[in-house]
C-alpha cells in the first residue's frame, strides 16, 4: 500500500508518510499500510523512532466516509481498523508526528497515543465523531479527559469544534509549535534527539510512562469498537453520512 504510506529510514529514523494527497482520508490502505510498516519497525533494530507525517499540507482529514458506510454493510472489516488502533495504542518505540494544515478523526486521535506533537501555527484539530452519530475511538474517551479534565474533553469531543494549534499547545496536545511548512524539519530534529539516546534505556523509559494507564486505555479502545461498530449501524449515523456526502458533492 506504498500508494498511501511512503516509508523512508535515516539515521535510525523510520519516517512514515500519509500520502493519498488527494484526499487525505484514512481508509483500508491507510490501515494496512501503517500496520505493515509498524510491524516491521518492531522487529528491525535500526529503527529507533517512528515519525508520522502527512503529505500536501495536511496531516490527515480522517476516515473516509464513504468507507464508514461500507463498514456498516460489513462489519468484520472493523476489525482491521481496531488491529490498527490496538498496535497505534501499544506501539512500544517513540512515536513523533510532524502536524501540517488539518489533523481530524482518527488524524487527531492517534496524536494523543504519540510521544511528542511538534505542529505548525496553522495546524487544526478536530474530533468530529458525535456530528457523524459515532462515538470517539481509538481510547480518547479515556486520554482526552486525563490530559485536560472532564468538562474541556467534553467540549471537544462532543461538540466537535475545530482546535487550533495555539489552544492545543496550552492544552498540553502539542509539545512545540513551529512556523507553516515547517513541522515536518522540526519534528525529525527531535527525532534525532531521542534516536541519538541509549535505545534500551528510551524504550523502558516510555514502558514506564505508559505502563499505569496501559490496561485502562485498552479497556476504552474496546468499549468504544463495540459501540462504536453499533453505531455505524445507526439510524443518525446513515444520516450523518448521507448529509456529510450529499454536501461534499
Amino acid at each position: 500500500m506504498s500508494d498511501f504510506v511512503t516509508e523512508s529510514i535515516e539515521s535510525g529514523i523510520q519516517v512514515l508518510c500519509f500520502d493519498r494527497v488527494e484526499k487525505k482520508r484514512h481508509h483500508a490502505g491507510y490501515v494496512s499500510g501503517v500496520n505493515g510498516r509498524f510491524a516491521s519497525s518492531r522487529v528491525n533494530p535500526e529503527i529507533k523512532v517512528t515519525l508520522l507525517h502527512g503529505a500536501g499540507g495536511d496531516f490527515s482529514s480522517g476516515n473516509d466516509i464513504n468507507e464508514f458506510v461500507q463498514i456498516a454493510q460489513t462489519p468484520e472489516k472493523m476489525e482491521a481498523i481496531m488491529a490498527f488502533l490496538q498496535v497505534l495504542t501499544s506501539y512500544k518505540k517513540p512515536l513523533i508526528a510532524g502536524v501540517e494544515g488539518r489533523a481530524v478523526g482518527v488524524g487527531a486521535t492517534m496524536l494523543l497515543h504519540c510521544d511528542l506533537v511538534l505542529a505548525s501555527r496553522e495546524a487544526r484539530l478536530q474530533f468530529p465523531f458525535v456530528q457523524l452519530g459515532l462515538v470517539p475511538e481509538a481510547a480518547s474517551s479515556h486520554v482526552l479527559p486525563q490530559l485536560v479534565g472532564h468538562q474541556k474533553a467534553f467540549e471537544i469531543l462532543i461538540l466537535g469544534e475545530v482546535v487550533d494549534a495555539t489552544q492545543a499547545h496550552e492544552l498540553g496536545l502539542v509539545n512545540h509549535l513551529c512556523e507553516e511548512t515547517e513541522a515536518y524539519k522540526v519534528a525529525f530534529r527531535f527525532a534525532e534527539k531521542v534516536a541519538a539516546l541509549p535505545v534500551e534505556a528510551v524504550a523502558l523509559s516510555k514502558d514506564l510512562l505508559k505502563y499505569r494507564g496501559q490496561d485502562d486505555v485498552q479497556m476504552a479502545l474496546m468499549r468504544e469498537g463495540r459501540i462504536f461498530k453499533d453505531r455505524l449501524r445507526s439510524k443518525e449515523a446513515h444520516q450523518a453520512f448521507s448529509t456529510f456526502l450529499s454536501r461534499n458533492k
